[in-house]
C-alpha cells in the first residue's frame, strides 16, 4: 500500500486484528505492521494499522478515534 498513513497503535497484534475486522466490514483496505513473532532480538510489542490516505478519516471514524492529531494507542 503506497503512501499509507498510520491510523492507530495497539498493544498486541491480536487487538489490531480485531480492530482490522471493523475496517474490513466497512470495506476499508488496511495493513497491519507488527514485529510480534519475529525471532531476532528484543521486540517492542504491539501493532500498527495503516490505511490509504483517502481512507484515513473514515477508518478513524469506524475505529472510534476522535482526535486524529493525537497518537492513539489502544
Amino acid at each position: 500500500m503506497k503512501d499509507a498513513v498510520k491510523v492507530a497503535n495497539f498493544r498486541t497484534k491480536t487487538e489490531a486484528e480485531a480492530a482490522a475486522g471493523l475496517l474490513k466490514n466497512a470495506g476499508i483496505p488496511y495493513l497491519i505492521q507488527s514485529a510480534e513473532g519475529m525471532l531476532h532480538g528484543p521486540l517492542n510489542p504491539g501493532a500498527t494499522i495503516y490505511v490509504a490516505p483517502e481512507a484515513a478519516d473514515r477508518a478513524r471514524e469506524v475505529l472510534g478515534i476522535i482526535d486524529a492529531d493525537e497518537e492513539d494507542e489502544f
